[in-house]
């Protein structure tokens, strides 16, 4: 932690979404509550070098894209089943200023396949690549669902990285998705991922800078889609955020992700999503942030031919089309107006149009 930084932090946010889909039409409200501690072992319990963090969720509400059946989602806070669960409870250690290491239930996409420019938008492919979200027999390590995990990382003085992760290839349980259940088996595997780049230092006037490139593989075959014997399921990706526009306390900050996945063994087999973020420092009036972002996932030949012997004709590609805009009502509330637009929901024929808006209340404290 921080030099002057308390030994013991929390944080807290509430967060509502109200959602009305055009087609099917409904309107669908979703609740999640995010209560963490951040602490400093080394002040608390003698343990030099040392931080932590635990972390509880509470998600509540509609399920939309149960309803929608987008391949991408709706809303990066719907979960498959509403519950209280205990989240992220990790240690990391400081080897020194470069090179640290952390043990414990972690989520994957806190620090792998992430871009903090493309974090305001709901959509849940903003957040880690589509093609990576759907593996796993529980997901890879994400929301809502961590894996017992193992990560290390190099960082040095000019912002090159690298880092690389081990997590058990199931992520809870699947048959209890609402619960917090460590799972580590030999026969089930785990999930290698590795991603080295460069990102602007925290410290630098115009830190907005990022790109990096990924790898991620399950150390055990999965059974392929066209059901003959099983395949690797392996993927790679690349990431980019630049800042494009810095003046007059406003910033205009671009971004794009692209990956692929082993077409053989999972649906989306290539996604990509870009989009920009338009900060205003102190805006007079209006929004303090513009947002808008493109999302695109395209199913592969393996899941298209096992469709069509089922009967079914889909297009090959989702994609989604997101706009939103955020205002702070106050010290601690915000909302954030949206609009998204997905074409050819779940490869079927036609769209459909989301509107609603994102609440969002935060509290933090330390000891």
């Amino acid at each position: 932690m921080a030099a002057g930084a308390p030994a013991l932090r929390w944080e807290a946010a509430a967060t509502v979404d109200t959602l009305h889909v055009g087609t099917p039409s409904f309107t669908s409200v979703l609740g999640h509550v995010d209560v963490r501690a951040n602490g400093d072992a080394g002040r608390l319990f003698g343990w030099p070098a040392t931080s932590f963090r635990v972390e509880a969720l509470a998600d509540y509400g509609g399920k939309p894209n149960g309803r929608a059946q987008t391949l991408q989602g709706l809303s990066n806070i719907e979960v498959k089943r509403n519950a209280t669960r205990l989240y992220a409870a990790w240690l990391q250690h400081d080897f020194s200023a470069q090179v640290d290491a952390l043990a414990g239930l972690y989520d994957l996409n806190s620090e792998f396949y992430s871009t903090e420019a493309s974090s305001l938008l709901i959509h849940p492919a903003f957040g880690i690549g589509s093609e990576l979200s759907q593996t796993g027999r529980n997901g890879p390590s994400i929301f809502p669902n961590l894996g017992a995990a193992v990560r290390v990382r190099a960082r040095a003085p000019d912002g090159h990285y690298a880092q690389a992760a081990l997590i058990a290839a199931t992520a809870g349980d699947p048959a209890h998705p609402g619960r917090t259940v460590v799972r580590i088996s030999r026969r089930e595997g785990a999930l290698v991922v590795a991603e080295a780049g460069w990102q602007q230092p925290a410290d630098s006037e115009r830190g907005a800078g990022h790109w990096g490139i990924g790898a991620w593989s399950y150390t055990e075959p999965v059974p392929r889609l066209d059901g003959i014997g099983r395949g690797r399921n392996t993927g790679v990706y690349a990431l980019g955020q630049s800042l494009l526009h810095d003046f007059g306390g406003e910033r205009i900050v671009g971004f794009a992700r692209a990956g692929i996945a082993a077409a053989s063994v999972n649906a989306i087999d290539c996604a990509l999503d870009a989009g920009v973020l338009v900060q205003r420092a102190h805006p007079d009036a209006g929004p303090r942030a513009w947002v808008v972002g493109l999302a695109l996932a395209r199913l592969g030949r393996g899941d298209i031919d096992a469709q069509a012997r089922g009967g079914a004709s889909l297009s090959r590609t989702e994609a989604t089309l997101e706009v939103g805009a955020r205002w702070r009502l106050g010290a601690s509330l915000t909302v954030q107006p949206l609009l998204q637009h997905v074409t050819h929901a779940g490869g079927r024929p036609g769209s459909a149009t989301v509107v609603g808006a994102r609440w969002v209340w935060t509290l933090a404290g330390g000891d």
